[in-house]
């Protein structure tokens, strides 16, 4: 399991492109847990993070974080999960992301939380949740 502060399609793509390198070897798979970062960021990038997550083998969605924004009407990750090409799922809350986490993950996946928001505090709850 790997954190990666990504929170822009440019930089999502660098980090699952590592990461499709380092499963290769392993026969693993890629699962990204990605949180957008920015109500405006998320509306205007949504269709470039979708392509971008698409390079997992399944991504989990969670809602936006909005730092310093309000919400937007409309603007939430689903925006990002429904678009992307691999299997995806919207999660609502942050905190529902360990159990979503557990239930996907195979032994040998490499497991990334990607994005700026409040994800990172994640980690110790998804490996709680795989040991489970």
């Amino acid at each position: 399991m790997y954190d990666d502060y990504a929170h822009h399609p440019t930089e999502v793509r660098a980090v699952l492109t590592a990461a499709r390198g380092v499963v290769e070897e392993t026969g693993g798979r890629v699962l990204a847990v990605f949180q957008p970062h920015l109500y405006s960021r998320t509306e205007e990038f949504a269709a470039q993070f979708a392509q971008a997550l698409s390079l997992a083998d399944e991504v989990i969605v969670a809602d936006v974080y909005g730092a310093r924004e309000e919400p937007r009407p409309g603007v939430t990750g689903r925006l990002i999960s429904d678009a992307v090409t691999v299997p995806a799922v919207f999660v609502d809350a942050v905190s529902d992301l360990p159990a979503a986490v557990s239930a996907r993950a195979r032994v040998g996946d490499l497991v990334l939380t990607i994005g700026a928001g409040d994800i990172t505090m994640q980690a110790p709850f998804i490996l709680a949740a795989l040991d489970s």
